[in-house]
């Protein structure tokens, strides 16, 4: 049992060793190449340091009954899993590791058979390894000791700032890249609002176009009916006082027969005016619906073009402004991201929970996710 706080700090570094080559090890059988699988970017895992210190700390007393020590390392590191991940999620607002498609599993933080996995280790770690390493600890002398501790704390301190820079600068384009995504799903969709308004408004108009033309024809045609309707009666009238004139011709004298003379002529007369006055009046409407209907066609083409050149231009600027949040868009996945990239290897499951789908773009685009892969969690 470590016997002060010296020998806490080297019992933690050296598992959280140890840890990092079990999980290196376990990702390069399960992808078949080398993975930096720690949270930081040196060659450790704080969570298997933690755990070791944990479990050797307080069952050491028990180290004897190895059912007790099972039972005791299950819990206690599936209780420091929980934590952890219930941290780290709220911390950085990212779920780092996520047994969810796990059985039994509670909120994706642990598992049954991980938690096993972690009892079985650490009950061979007392009864087998730490033995060796604890007696590894206390042959360094100490003076050495407390230098090599420093050195590798002192990095490990530095280690750690570096990694939550990274975390939060990831985030933090995460978070603006989703909005420039939104942005851009917003301005296409404008862009097709406008085009399909343009295409209704010219179908929308067109149609009433020919609805005024047809009320402006049906109007002379019912002129022109009317119009031409004047002859026939004053024909009919005309026709009407010869034959009257004529019956009382036969009854009348020389006299009679000059005024009907005169009557007929004037008849005729009146006839003619008639007619040329119908005739007048007809090109006088035709030429005034002909005038109103130019002048509406006129009104409707300027309008038109008007509206058109207005749609034009905030068409326009809609696309150069999607055109230049795409640029940006795609220089962000191409800026320096190393420190993203290992993350995300490290963590493959990793959910970010406000900007998940930026995300998941970005596992495809470095090749950590296939797109397949990306549809299917969707999906599930």
């Amino acid at each position: 049992m470590p016997q002060n706080f010296y020998e806490l700090v080297w019992i933690f570094i050296i598992y959280a060793f140890i840890g990092w080559c079990t999980e290196v090890s376990y990702a390069a059988l399960d992808t078949g190449k080398f993975v930096n699988r720690g949270f930081l970017n040196g060659p450790y895992c704080p969570i298997y340091g933690c755990g070791v210190v944990i479990v050797v700390a307080i069952l050491t007393p028990l180290k004897e009954n190895l059912l007790i020590l099972f039972a005791g390392s299950f819990l206690l590191t599936s209780v420091l899993e929980y934590i952890t991940g219930y941290i780290l999620e709220k911390v950085f607002h990212n779920k780092w590791w996520d047994y969810s498609d796990k059985p039994f599993n509670i909120k994706g933080y642990v598992c049954l058979k991980f938690s096993i996995y972690w009892g079985l280790a650490c009950t061979f770690i007392m009864d087998i390894i730490h033995p060796i390493i604890y007696a590894a600890i206390r042959f360094i002398p100490f003076v050495l000791g407390v230098v090599l501790l420093s050195i590798i704390m002192c990095v490990f301190a530095a280690d750690c700032i570096i990694t939550v820079t990274t975390i939060l600068k990831f985030n933090k384009r995460l978070k603006v890249m989703d909005e420039m995504a939104a942005s851009i799903h917003r301005l296409s969709d404008e862009i097709g609002e406008n085009i399909y308004e343009n295409v209704t408004d010219v179908i929308e108009k067109s149609a009433k176009f020919q609805e005024t033309h047809v009320e402006l024809m049906d109007k002379i045609s019912e002129t022109k009916e009317n119009i031409y309707g004047l002859p026939q009666t004053a024909k009919d009238k005309l026709a009407e006082t010869t034959g009257a004139a004529k019956d009382k011709l036969a009854e009348t004298t020389g006299a009679a027969k000059d005024k009907l003379a005169e009557t007929t002529g004037a008849a005729k007369d009146k006839f003619a005016e008639t007619t040329e006055a119908a005739k007048d009046k007809l090109t006088e409407t035709t030429e005034e619906a002909k005038n109103k209907l130019a002048e509406k066609a006129e009104n409707y083409a300027a309008s038109r073009e008007e509206k058109k050149r207005e749609r034009e231009l905030a068409l326009e600027e809609k696309k150069r402004e999607r055109a230049e949040l795409m640029e940006r868009y795609e220089k962000l996945y191409e800026e320096k991201s190393f420190g993203f990239k290992r993350l995300m290897k490290a963590f493959p499951d990793m959910k970010s929970r406000d900007n998940n789908e930026t995300l998941e773009k970005f596992k495809i685009h470095f090749n950590i996710k296939k797109k397949d892969e990306n549809k299917k969690d969707q999906a599930s």
